[in-house]
């Protein structure tokens, strides 16, 4: 294996939200990269390690929670290199056959709307881990125990020289941690990006048939018209399911539609679908069938009812505005102010 860049990122937040058109489908930015912090390893060995401070062009004012976070101020990022100079930097330290792990999954889909926001090639990194998952799979949490990586340290007895949620420190404490398990064996052995969606969508407790899974759509709204995803085939005898008279699709979660439809021969079967956002660009789309006992079918129906009694007060909601003006019956009442964009804290 090529070597590892163990790296965490701080970023920058909007007092408003930012979109920004990918392929011609708009995205929510996360945020705007103004630390990364890398570690490089060799197996279990530190080799080298990078820090730089960059200069965010979009959210060019420092959100108050981010410096109390962190610690940085604006006189800093300010004085930090252009974040493109700053990326190519970060990218040319790494090397082209790097690998790069984060603690969780949050630093990856940033660095990656990042890059494509600058020109660069947002495809880099084409391989990176969850490093929480390679830990956990070879020291399974006990009851109750948390996994924010100030929790892990202390629970490793690891000695805390440096302030968290500094980019470079919260690197070093990663790959301190990591230190504890086999490296190798975790990433030879780390479940692919199917592998992880099949996981959510046919947990154990589930008899769930039929696995097959769509990767590399821009649009996340996909599976609501493309009909290969919603046309699935009966879990006992593999003919093709029809739709129920309402041809219904209800959510679960904002990544988890689900529905009823018919096989002559053996009734109603349940089907889902599931999608994933790894890097926070690209959408990969899973569906997944089982039969549907009497419970199911009973759940089904009420959740069928509450659905269309939802939707019938959307629609009077709606045409009372229109017949109010256009003003939502609302009006008058004090809005609350938007939460600005989340920044991650563990």
């Amino acid at each position: 294996m090529s070597h590892l860049i163990i790296f965490d990122m701080e970023w920058n937040m909007g007092y408003a939200p930012k979109t920004f058109d990918y392929h011609g489908i708009e995205e929510n930015l996360r945020g705007e990269v103004i630390q990364i912090g890398a570690v490089k390893m060799e197996g279990q060995e530190i080799r080298d390690t990078f820090r730089v401070t960059l200069r965010p062009r979009i959210f060019r004012k420092l959100h108050h929670r981010v410096a109390k976070v962190t610690g940085l101020t604006q006189k800093e990022i300010n004085a930090g290199l252009p974040i493109s100079e700053g990326l190519r930097k970060f990218r040319a330290w790494c090397g082209e056959d790097a690998v790069l792990g984060e603690w969780g999954q949050d630093d990856m889909p940033v660095l990656k709307q990042n890059l494509f926001l600058v020109g660069q090639d947002e495809s880099w990194p084409g391989k990176w881990y969850d490093l929480q998952k390679v830990y956990t799979a070879q020291r399974p949490l006990k009851e109750g125990e948390g996994m924010a990586l100030e929790t892990v340290v202390d629970r490793l007895g690891i000695e805390k020289e440096d302030s968290f949620h500094d980019a470079l420190a919260d690197a070093m404490y990663t790959a301190k941690v990591m230190q504890f398990v086999d490296i190798q064996k975790g990433l030879e052995t780390y479940p692919d990006d199917e592998a992880q969606l099949k996981a959510l969508l046919c947990p154990p407790d589930k008899d769930r048939h039929d696995f097959i899974s769509w990767p590399g759509f821009v649009d996340g709204e996909t599976w609501r018209t493309d009909n290969t995803m919603r046309t699935a085939n009966c879990p006992e005898c593999g003919r093709p399911l029809k739709p129920d008279s309402a041809d219904l699709w209800l959510s679960k979660g904002k990544n988890c539609l689900y529905s009823i439809e018919i096989c002559r021969q053996h009734g109603p079967a349940m089907v889902w679908l599931r999608r994933s956002q790894l890097d926070g660009l690209h959408y990969r789309f899973a569906r997944a069938t089982e039969k549907a006992d009497k419970t199911a079918q009973a759940k089904w129906d009420h959740e069928k009812k509450a659905a269309a009694e939802r939707a019938r007060r959307k629609r009077e909601a709606e045409a009372a505005e229109r017949q109010n003006g256009g003003r939502p019956q609302s009006a008058g009442r004090p809005q609350q102010k938007p939460r600005p964009m989340g920044h991650k804290m563990g």
